[in-house]
């Protein structure tokens, strides 16, 4: 007994002094972090005071120099202290940058987020976050005080779309494809995972089927694992081209099952199956939202779809063009409405597939028309052959929202028009950045693929 006594005495003694010697370890870190930001400042000051003497004395040489060549020596002064000088304030400059480094590796500003304790807060799983939609939806949550876990191959998706939450405590990017399967716990999923514009989803038409049909799986197998509530973004598309108008999620749709959108329309038609398969056998809870036409934000500038393209074309007052008559239809609807609705799906009871959408409609011409006016420039409009399988009418009936989530836009069009604008001048300003996160397909491989369509038509999508 003597002995285990001894034995536990000294192991926490050991402990003891292992947590001492840590926290001294942190105090001597920080000191001397700080030491070497002041040492920094004082030295930027030195230099800085003896510029300002090149500087006066530079002024007094310049003075005596303006008889003419009998004040050579004076000249030739001058010029060595110009080159001092000029080396002063290189020196200047790179101490300026070395102490905004260490102030911007201690401390970074995030936007104020709301405090839950552990029995509130939630560990959200969103796939796709870095996306378009994605990342506003990482906003919401993450301004609700949740745990947000993002994950994105990139295909589509941007790390400067979320790049204002990384070293956030309550924020995890993680660089992954769900086709692989994902280990993780998590108490809900939002599976936004795909590309969604007729450009990016025909470029790899297999890898969009595989996106939605083995990656919905390995999010309702995790889903099943875990206990967690999964909400599986589906589209509009599943109805393709509807012979009811409006649409109601009763409508079982209109779809070419082997035309060049079907890789997108009927990979969703699969998810949603999935979804109900595993929530009948597997008594996973599910949520599915019918997504419609979303604009905002965030957007690919070249994605292929009207309001880009139009917003593009208008900006740099080039002939806005139209494929077809312009008489086709569809419905636009503000990306923060669309992500309220997402939310209020995933917290109501209500399982059946939801549409989510803008039910006021605009013609295609019209529409080009209004992005025209709001932009201000020139532009004409120019019109070209249809695109294969392009839908003629899309215009949800949202009854089960309204009565279900109490959800309805809120969002005008010339409202979110006008911030979609301001958003894609300024990233026409920092052309050299976005240039380098243009998806740009080669032509030839999808010509081969689909003969009948070109990618770089726009799309009314």
């Amino acid at each position: 007994m003597f002995r285990i006594y001894n034995g536990v005495k000294w192991m926490k003694i050991i402990i003891c002094s292992a947590f001492c010697a840590t926290i001294a370890l942190c105090v001597y870190h920080n000191w001397v972090h700080a030491r070497e930001v002041d040492m920094l400042e004082d030295s930027a000051l030195k230099v800085h005071r003896k510029s300002r003497h090149y500087r006066d004395e530079l002024s007094y040489q310049e003075s005596i120099t303006d008889g003419g060549p009998e004040n050579l020596p004076g000249k030739m002064k001058t010029d060595e202290n110009i080159l001092d000088l000029e080396e002063a304030k290189k020196k200047i400059r790179e101490l300026e940058m070395r102490i905004k480094q260490l102030e911007g590796s201690t401390t970074r500003r995030f936007p104020d987020v709301k405090f839950l304790n552990y029995r509130t807060r939630k560990r959200i799983l969103i796939t796709g976050g870095a996306g378009f939609v994605g990342s506003h939806l990482v906003d919401q949550l993450m301004m609700e005080g949740h745990e947000v876990i993002v994950v994105d191959n990139f295909f589509t998706g941007r790390k400067r779309n979320v790049e204002h939450w990384i070293g956030h405590e309550n924020f995890e990017l993680i660089h992954h494809d769900i086709v692989n399967p994902l280990f993780i716990e998590v108490d809900e999923i939002y599976h936004l995972a795909s590309p969604a514009s007729p450009q990016h989803y025909m470029f790899n038409p297999v890898k969009t089927i595989k996106t939605n049909t083995v990656g919905t799986i390995n999010m309702l197998g995790l889903a099943k694992r875990v206990g967690a509530r999964v909400l599986i973004a589906s589209t509009s598309e599943v109805y393709g081209d509807p012979e009811v108008h409006p649409q109601p999620e009763t409508y079982w749709g209109h779809v070419n099952p082997i035309g060049p959108r079907a890789c997108y329309d009927e990979g969703k038609r699969v998810s949603e199956s999935l979804s109900y398969a595993y929530a009948k056998q597997e008594k996973v809870q599910v949520r599915v939202a019918r997504i419609f036409n979303t604009y905002g934000p965030r957007m690919h500038m070249n994605d292929g779809r009207v309001v880009s393209n139009f917003i593009l074309q208008a900006l740099r007052n080039e002939p806005i063009t139209i494929y077809g008559h312009g008489e086709q239809t569809r419905s636009f609807q503000y990306v923060s409405d669309l992500v309220e609705g997402l939310v209020s799906l995933m917290a109501s009871n209500y399982s059946m597939p939801v549409n989510l959408g803008n039910p006021v409609e605009y013609a295609i011409k019209d529409f080009a028309i209004k992005i025209r006016d709001l932009v201000g420039g020139n532009s004409h409009l120019i019109y070209s052959d249809a695109v294969e399988d392009d839908p003629q009418r899309r215009r949800p009936n949202i009854t089960v929202a309204r009565k279900q989530l109490n959800w309805q836009p809120k969002v005008s069009l010339q409202q979110g028009l006008k911030r979609t604008i301001d958003f894609f001048h300024k990233e026409l300003l920092r052309s050299s950045h976005s240039n380098r996160n243009m998806f740009q397909p080669p032509e030839m491989s999808l010509d081969n693929a689909f003969p009948s369509e070109k990618v770089s038509k726009t799309v009314a999508n």
